[in-house]
This record gives structure tokens, sequence and C-alpha cells, in this order.
């Protein structure tokens, strides 16, 4: 069998050194002298892997400025209902959960306008961070009605996804979910908990979830719009649907 183009091997080598930590997201690689040194290979060695990185989109340029790794960026479909958990766990990324604060609260004016419970109503409020490959994801708040779950157990939502928990000890089932995404821009405390410079951009996005006609979930999360993407796929059955 014939041996793999030598840039082609210098490109997985460096794929796995950005796979195990070496070089961090945005993190500069290091210069063509000091890779041709380290892989014991010509320049043109290493501009040929280097080419192949950028087509692939695992890094990028700044002229002038070296050589970049790229951020690795979630997509999640929106064609059908969804957990984040999920879809990770599908590309093999597990996602993890900090329970930053847990607390019962009465739903006031604004936030019954907001959740679309009664005033007054009697809510568990979860903030989690969400976050994978050690990197912070999105900042999660969700509010549960205590009347259709009586106690919650933070610890227990650390370990997975929030509706596998409330499915196994309440046997829920949400036969409804609308969502709403709109770009915001995160305040001090919320960059600081996601690990994001000033400028960087944000998703909100609010999920209502009904069971019955009822509803029995109201989520806020803050998301980084530097590493996730939401897609949604239209397919157009007739030529007269168009408009």
């Amino acid at each position: 069998m014939a041996a793999l183009p030598l840039y082609l091997d210098v490109c997985r080598n460096i794929m796995r050194d950005i796979r195990d930590g070496m070089y961090p997201e945005n993190s500069a690689l290091p210069s063509e002298r000091l890779l041709c040194e380290k892989y014991h290979v010509s320049r043109s060695t290493i501009r040929s892997a280097m080419e192949l990185l950028k087509k692939t989109g695992t890094v990028y340029s700044h002229q002038g400025r070296g050589t970049f790794v790229k951020p690795f960026v979630y997509v999640q479909n929106l064609t059908e209902f969804y957990s984040f958990t999920k879809t990770l766990k599908e590309s093999n990324v597990i996602i993890e959960n900090s329970v930053i604060d847990y607390t019962v609260v009465t739903a006031n004016e604004a936030l019954a306008a907001a959740a679309g419970y009664p005033p007054g109503t009697t809510l568990h409020r979860l903030l989690r961070l969400r976050s994978a490959r050690r990197c912070p994801l999105m900042l999660e708040t969700s509010y549960l009605p205590t009347s259709r779950f009586k106690t919650l157990e933070p610890k227990a939502l650390e370990q997975g996804s929030l509706y596998d928990y409330l499915r196994s000890k309440y046997s829920l089932h949400v036969d409804r979910a609308v969502e709403t995404f709109r770009p915001v821009m995160p305040d001090a405390e919320e960059r600081g908990r996601l690990q994001i410079p000033p400028a960087t951009p944000c998703m909100l996005l609010e999920r209502f979830s009904y069971e019955n006609g009822e509803t029995v979930e109201y989520t806020r999360s803050t998301v980084r719009g530097d590493k996730y993407v939401f897609r949604s796929e239209l397919v157009n059955r007739s030529p007269t649907d168009e408009g």
C-alpha cells in the first residue's frame, strides 16, 4: 500500500493535537519554522498541511498575524422537537450541567406576562450553565410550576436532560413547544459565566412547553453566538406554495 503524502500525516497530527487541547480554540498555531522543526518536514509540506486544514474549517488565518484554531460550532436542527443533550450525545459529545442557583419563586406580573403563568403561580426557578468539552455554551433559566412538579433535585439535574428527569420522575409528556430566537448582547454576569469577551453576540432562546394545553415549562437561554448555529430545513411540496 502506497504511503500517505507527508502533508496529510502532518495535517492529521495537528488535528489530533487540537482535539487533545494542545492548541485551544482561537489560539495561534506555532510558526512555520517551529512546525517544521516539530514534524521534521519542509516549509512546503507545512504550507500544504495548512491549506488542507483551512479547507476543512479547522484553522483560519489573519494576514500578518498567523494561523489560528477555528472554534468548534454546534449545529442544532429545528425540524423536530429536540433536546440539546440528545443532539450532542448523538455526536459523541457529552453536555455538562452545572446548577448555579435553585429557588422557589412566586410569579410577579412581569414574569407571569413573559412565561404565560397566572400571577401568583409558585414556580421552581432553575439556573444552569451548560457546557461541552469544558467550553460554556449557554446559560439556561427554567421556570416550572410546583403544582405539576412538587419537588426538584438540583444535583440530579446536573447529570443529564431536564426533560428526561421530568419524564422519569413525573411522567411528563410535552405535546407542543414554541420557541423564539432573537440576537442579544449579554450583560457582564452572562459574559463572565460564558467566558466570552464583550463584543461577542449571543442569542436569546425562549421556549414554552405545553402538556394538554397547560404551560409546564418556560425557559430563557442565553446561547453563545460564536458556538451555536440553529438550522431549519424547509420543504416546498407544491409550486403554488411559494410566497
